[in-house]
């Protein structure tokens, strides 16, 4: 469940570190703030295995037991529960306590904000969270293809008052922010780039722009935002040794694929070892993959991923001195491919529930004995396999069946797991077992009912604010699809809330019949007894929800045994046809592992045999990514700043710490996000080829693997004739 807080405090080695260096006072105050984060973890650390039904860690053994520590965290998929979730995982495993950059529109939220102050957060202001309704209505003269569209004019503004350069000018409903390059008058403004906008093929978010900007609109105007201060307590908080975490994507989201990284991460590893007294100063940046399965729903499971670190030392801080730019979108770019190898990203839904159906197909055997990690590597795999070679016709196909197989089996609401439990044996039999199952439970039921009872105020409310919370954030968002990533956080939000007081109405009530109705409960201290009342009441909602999740894999289970008793003949031709098909499936799924997995992964034979056997050894930066990859960063694409702008320490007022998702040169549609993730796989595809054999072996041993296959084929088939 985690560590505890005071001997998590009495082992740690900053602990110690302070005690040495620091005086009486200092080292008081030290010790306070660790014990107030540990103790901050470990109640939100209860309440997220509450929330969770599993969580489980991978890589953890390449978090350095001491010094400066970034921990890059993606993708942002559950808004304030990730952060939770990275900092217990990591305090637990790895006895580090990561002080969190956090949006300062967050900091200033009365609950969010005490348990970030209490943890070291460190707070950042974006400007885009400062938006503010200004005087009058604006409008742009001529607003299409054929205008530059950045002069902007006011009508009843006062813009010498109420905005600024390098500010933010905003339309209303979040439908797009642009920086403002300087304002001429009260009455006029020119931005620095126009709002985004497809003339060609418009989207309805897209008309709404081009008719609020062409006939005027109400506007937000937002101050400049410096960030030298921000820059600075971090490269302090780096060169004290102490680890640090950042959600480079900013605003959560629920996207499949990862946004555009902003160079702040880079900036703050490579200023820290630049500024740092240490000749030997190294900072290490490890990226974290968050992976879950159903996110936003209750018991759900997740397995955080900690990749290989990035070192970056004093020679790269004297590269960045020569060249900023340049160092920066390096590492931007390997920090951006790392993190691709700790999570699974797709273009789109679709083809994400293929990979997890062929998944699926790939380890039918044994399957509720796989470990969380390994099927979340498998995943990867899978996904990493599709995206190089998805151009081909069989992987075409392939993926045209499973879609094919995954429909079917939607139609006849049944799992890909309950099709070989589909069964044509004796009715007889299979009514015993399926009477069997049933009477558990049924009798599993009844023990959670107690507690089901109890807490349904709970579920009910906490759903339907969550809901409604997400409906708000879709509409004042431009990268959410669903909003999905808000649901967990408003459901944990109000059961924190409402529980104790529904736990306090239970535990009067049981006070108030105990003492009417027993003479001993009259004897006890009333405060004694609402005491032992109240935790009741916790332990019997406790183990209502153990009870009810073995009653739910139960029931989940009876499904395809009632399907096989109420079958007639016809359906039993169409469950012998399904299981064919998912046979058939399992087939091709593999024969596609096999005849592409070992020119992508050079483990691939010893993957099942030796899935804990890493490679340990940190790579160092400078030497990760060659010198001729000259490509544009991701930390240039969608920028509001100007490609010819210095990334110097002296220049860090203007630079973006988090993707912005909000503003309209980063926003986001489906298509970009397609696009984005097309270019960055690219990327990641050229840089493989670099570390791998030649294209001239690889086609070799395609062709020995098609020799083998053909062979196989040719001795089944001769086995089959005799």
């Amino acid at each position: 469940m985690g560590i505890n807080p005071i001997e998590g405090l009495l082992q740690d080695p900053e602990a110690s570190v302070y005690r040495k260096k620091r005086s009486p006072r200092e080292v008081l105050k030290a010790i306070l703030l660790m014990l107030s984060y540990d103790l901050v973890i470990w109640f939100f650390n209860m309440v997220i295995h509450t929330f969770f039904r599993e969580i489980r860690s991978r890589g953890t053994f390449n978090i350095p037991k001491k010094g400066a520590v970034i921990f890059v965290i993606a993708p942002h998929h559950n808004q304030f529960v990730d952060p939770v979730v990275v900092m217990s995982t990591t305090r637990a495993t790895a006895g580090r306590r990561i002080s969190l950059l956090t949006a300062g529109k967050s900091y200033r939220r009365a609950f969010i904000g005490s348990a970030a102050r209490l943890c070291s957060a460190i707070p950042v202001e974006r400007a885009q969270d400062l938006l503010k309704t200004a005087s009058g209505t604006i409008r742009i003269e001529d607003f299409g293809p054929g205008n530059d569209n950045v002069n902007v004019i006011g009508e009843g503004t006062l813009f010498t008052k109420e905005a600024e350069a390098k500010g933010l000018l905003g339309l209303p409903n979040s439908m797009g922010n642009a920086q403002i390059a300087r304002v001429i008058s009260d009455t006029e403004i020119v931005l620095r780039n126009p709002f985004k906008v497809n003339f060609e093929k418009p989207s309805e978010r897209d008309k709404v722009i081009i008719d609020m900007l062409t006939n005027g609109t109400p506007y937000k105007t937002a101050p400049h935002v410096d960030n030298h201060q921000v820059f600075n307590s971090v490269f302090e908080h780096l060169n004290k040794g102490k680890a640090m975490g950042i959600f480079p994507e900013g605003g959560s989201h629920d996207r499949p694929g990862l946004l555009p990284l902003k160079p702040g991460v880079g900036i703050m590893a490579l200023g820290a070892v630049l500024k740092s007294e240490d000749p030997n100063a190294v900072v290490n940046i490890i990226p974290v993959g968050l992976n879950y399965f159903h996110p936003h729903r209750f018991r759900s499971r997740v397995v955080v991923e900690y990749g290989k670190p990035i070192r970056v030392t004093k020679k790269d801080g004297e590269k960045y001195e020569q060249n900023s730019r340049e160092v920066v979108n390096r590492l931007i770019d390997l920090i951006t491919l790392r993190l691709k190898e700790v999570t699974v990203t797709c273009d789109d839904f679709d083809t994400l529930m293929v990979i997890q159906a062929a998944r699926r197909l790939y380890t039918s055997v044994n399957r509720e004995h796989i470990p969380l990690p390994l099927v979340v590597e498998m995943n990867r795999r899978l996904m990493k396999g599709y995206q190089k070679y998805s151009n081909r016709e069989d992987v075409k196909q392939l993926k045209e069946n499973v879609y094919h197989y995954n429909k079917t089996l939607m139609a006849m609401s049944l799992h890909d797991h309950q099709v070989e439990d589909l069964t044509e044996l004796n009715r007889l039999i299979v009514f015993f077992r399926f009477a069997k199952r049933l009477s558990t439970v049924l009798f599993f039921l009844l023990l959670s009912l107690p507690g089901v009872f109890m807490f349904a105020p709970v579920f009910i409310v906490s759903r339907r604010i969550s809901k409604k919370k997400a409906q708000e954030a879709l509409a004042g968002s431009v990268v959410k699809i669903k909003a999905n990533d808000v649901i967990s956080t408003w459901k944990i939000l109000v059961a924190l809330g409402l529980a104790p007081m529904l736990y306090i109405f239970w535990a009067a009530i049981a006070c108030w019949l105990l003492r009417s109705a027993s003479e001993i409960a009259r004897s006890i201290p009333l405060v004694l007894l609402f005491i032992a009342m109240y935790l009741w009441m916790v332990l019997t909602t406790y183990a209502s929800l153990r009870t009810g999740e073995s009653c739910v894999d139960t029931y989940k289970s009876l499904k395809p045994l009632l399907y096989s008793i109420l079958s007639h003949k016809k359906d039993m031709i169409q469950i012998e046809e399904l299981k064919k098909m998912r046979r058939k499936l399992a087939h091709e799924v593999t024969e596609f592992c096999e005849r592409y997995g070992p020119s992508i992964f050079d483990d691939y034979d010893k993957f099942y045999r030796e899935y804990n056997s890493f490679d340990e050894n940190s790579s160092e930066f400078g030497d990760a990514l060659p010198e001729e990859e000259a490509e544009p960063s991701t930390a240039d694409q969608g920028s509001l700043y100007s490609r010819s702008e210095s990334y110097w320490l002296d220049n860090l007022e203007n630079i973006p710490i988090f993707s912005s998702v909000d503003e309209s040169n980063t926003t986001v549609s489906e298509d970009d996000t397609a696009s984005e993730i097309s270019e960055v796989t690219e990327k990641e595809h050229d840089i493989e080829r670099v570390e791998q054999k030649k294209e001239e072996d690889e086609e070799e041993a395609e062709r020995q693997e098609a020799a083998r296959l053909r062979l196989r084929k040719a001795m089944k088939q001769k086995a089959n004739n005799w």
